[in-house]
């Protein structure tokens, strides 16, 4: 049984890792054309703001099947999480969340810097389970597009440093953490 766990997580983080070079590619060729059009129209004008929604659209749709492909891999691996035991101690991010947050502020802020234009505020929420790992991440936010950016930004950083799990009777469990996000272009 510990043999299929180990298997069933590595699979995950596999497909994560996958999902994630996705979110790269898309960035990657996002700004190799964005850099090309604005060699092509150097001045603003309407053709270059209507080819920048274009690609940007382009960018959301590749972010949105990332995404999908993400959520599927989770399903088949992660147990319910209906029901939560009684946390006595949070979960917490080893270094701190004041360093989380900066680390998921920058990496959104490279997403948004030529999508976003008025300040935007949502909850990212997320499962920490008893080992620290992330999964379940869902935003609730009025702009669906710009959810597709903090969920890709999660995605991003959910590997990079490590979660203490929460606590029920000294004994670690998993719980959700409500992590809102407001973001000021």
């Amino acid at each position: 049984m510990k043999k299929l766990l180990a298997l069933a997580g590595i699979l995950v983080f596999s497909i994560s890792y996958a999902q994630v070079s996705e979110f790269q590619k898309a960035d990657v060729r996002y700004d190799r054309k964005i850099k090309a059009l604005y060699t092509k129209y150097p001045k603003a004008n309407d053709e270059r703001t209507k080819r920048e929604w274009h690609l940007t659209e382009e960018r959301i749709a590749t972010y949105r099947n990332a995404l999908e492909k993400i959520e599927e891999e989770q399903k088949k691996t992660t147990k319910d999480t209906s029901v939560m035991p009684k946390i006595s101690k949070e979960a917490v991010y080893e270094t701190g969340i004041a360093s989380f947050r900066k680390l998921f502020n920058e990496t959104l802020a490279l997403s948004l810097a030529n999508f976003a234009s008025e300040p935007y505020k949502a909850v990212l929420s997320f499962v920490v389970d008893s080992k620290g790992n992330l999964y379940g991440a869902k935003v609730n936010g009025k702009n669906e597009d710009i959810n597709l950016f903090i969920l890709a930004a999660f995605y991003r950083i959910k590997d990079q440093g490590k979660w203490k799990p929460a606590e029920s009777n000294g004994k670690p469990v998993p719980s959700v953490v409500n992590f809102p996000v407001d973001f000021k272009p």
